[in-house]
């Protein structure tokens, strides 16, 4: 199966926002202006801390209703393989 987005609302301020969950670990979420409006926790962000394609905070609920989404099998977690404990710690 081809890996894709799907849509998921945020269960605390209902912002719709696309998800792809690659691994237990890694997450990729593409949103929208609509969800930025909703977002109380991302409202209060002012951005990037100045630099462009830096990474937006991010929002508890929403990573809840994510991880909730994967482990009831909503959203497809594409590679379920836990990853090893690092060589060097």
């Amino acid at each position: 199966m081809q890996n894709r987005m799907e849509p998921l609302r945020c269960g605390e301020c209902a912002a719709q926002v696309l998800v792809q969950k690659n691994s237990w670990e890694h997450t990729s979420i593409q949103s929208n202006t609509d969800a930025h409006r909703r977002c109380p926790v991302v409202q209060d962000d002012d951005g990037r801390d100045g630099r462009p394609g830096a990474p937006r905070m991010s929002c508890t609920h929403l990573d809840a209703a994510i991880a909730k989404a994967a482990a009831s099998g909503v959203i497809e977690v594409f590679d379920d393989t836990p990853i090893r404990a690092p060589i060097v710690q």
